[in-house]
């Protein structure tokens, strides 16, 4: 049994990685004092919420709406995460798609949730847990 534990335990850190990183940035994107420290010393404020980046990791804030925010996350590698960090609520007027969605709760962390496959396979490499 504890090898079925065991087998399952990088998949359980993988979402709790996840998670805490979804939580993140849709707080940076409401908080003006976070949103500039995290893309002024990204590593500092990833480990500052529990998330530290693995030495010789490169860490890259691209910024970013929710609709484009998975597509960026997937340049991530396991030598270099791509956060797509979304711009401060107030700063610009939504899009379009960004209306659509007003009413749907936090888009920025559902997008984050389904980041996909490249985003996903750097994560242990990222965050140290190879």
């Amino acid at each position: 049994m504890a090898d079925a534990i065991h087998a399952h335990a990088p998949a359980a850190q993988q979402t709790d990685i996840l998670e805490r990183l979804a939580r993140l940035l849709a707080a940076a994107g409401r908080d003006a004092a976070l949103h500039h420290r995290l893309c002024q010393t990204p590593k500092a404020v990833l480990a500052e919420a529990g998330l530290a980046v693995a030495d010789g990791v490169q860490v890259t804030i691209r910024i970013t709406d929710s609709a484009d925010a998975a597509a960026i996350a997937e340049a991530t590698t396991p030598d270099h995460l791509v956060l797509p960090v979304p711009p401060l609520a107030g700063q610009d007027a939504l899009s379009d798609a960004d209306l659509d969605h007003v009413s749907g709760g936090n888009r920025f962390y559902d997008q984050v949730q389904t980041f996909g496959p490249s985003f996903t396979t750097g994560i242990p490499g990222i965050f140290g847990l190879r």
